[in-house]
């Protein structure tokens, strides 16, 4: 085990100290994707094994991945996962040993067999990614039919386009798709930007959080802070990407620059500067997100 532990990617489990405080859910948003994702989990079948969580960058995904791995009663015997970042924990070379390496730890029979597997063939840990999925994944797990009927796993990739190479991240969407042809009727969950139910999110989101933002201030702060119109605008251009309403609200809380409402009356001017705010927002998601990081940053 210490021999494969050498070979994975520090810090990508779903609760590594190295990812805290990871990208979560806030309460109450995201609920009806939350549960058909659980839902899926808790009802897939020997056909449908497989779930896409696609949408444009910034939508939540990654949030809603770890929300689900940390949902308290997952039906499952073991939920190995890849949460990958460019901040140094996005080696896909490794990605499959490091799934291979969560599965052992959890399941006794599957650690057994690769022991057996890498005592056979040291070399295992060496091949290229393609022989490592056929072999730790494939052969020994999913063809396996004292595994599979004995434990009910789930596996979640994340962030695959953080990926430091992109001969990597083709390759690891090859033995994914190549899985996915081979077991058909992929459920696939889209996340779209400016959907009634993500806006409704985004607006729960914003108004709990400036509610605290107001409340922790050291400087005084009007008790009307902030004005329904303010509040509507900003909340009309995050639409339903929370990429943008959590760079606003960092921006918006920090206390080291000025006061809460100097930081609003800052956010709302890049709104109404910016010539995409009006526009259709799933052309360009990150752009006013994109425009708020460059007044951050000045």
């Amino acid at each position: 085990m210490k021999e494969l532990l050498e070979k994975t990617i520090p810090g990508v489990e779903f609760d590594s100290s190295d990812r805290d405080p990871p990208p979560r859910c806030h309460p109450g948003t995201r609920l009806a994707i939350l549960k058909r994702c659980l839902s899926f989990i808790l009802f897939c079948d020997g056909q449908k094994k497989m779930r896409w969580v696609v949408g444009a960058a910034g939508v939540g995904k990654s949030a809603v991945m770890q929300s689900v791995a940390e949902f308290p009663e997952l039906p499952v015997s073991c939920h190995p996962s890849v949460f990958f970042s460019i901040n140094g924990r996005n080696d896909g070379t490794k990605a499959i040993i490091t799934i291979s390496y969560q599965l052992a730890v959890k399941s006794k029979s599957y650690r057994q067999l690769i022991k057996r597997e890498i005592t056979l063939d040291p070399s295992l840990l060496r091949l290229s990614m393609a022989k490592q999925f056929l072999k730790l994944i494939i052969v020994s797990f999913i063809h396996n039919s004292e595994l599979n009927s004995a434990n009910h796993v789930l596996i979640i990739i994340d962030g695959l386009d953080e990926c430091n190479d992109s001969c990597t991240q083709l390759e690891l969407l090859r033995l994914i798709s190549d899985l996915c042809i081979k077991h058909p009727s992929s459920p696939l969950e889209e996340i779209p930007v400016n959907s009634s139910e993500a806006r409704a999110d985004a607006e729960r989101f914003l108004r709990t959080e400036l509610t605290k933002i107001k409340e922790a201030s050291k400087d005084p702060v009007d008790p009307r802070w902030p004005e329904e119109q303010d509040f509507w605008e900003l909340t009309n251009a995050s639409g339903g990407l929370f990429a943008y309403a959590h760079m606003a609200i960092r921006y918006i809380g920090d206390s080291t620059v000025r006061s809460p409402a100097s930081q609003l009356s800052d956010v709302l001017n890049v709104i109404d500067n910016h010539p995409i705010t009006n526009g259709p927002r799933e052309e360009h998601p990150m752009a006013l997100p994109d425009a708020l990081y460059l007044q951050s940053s000045v």
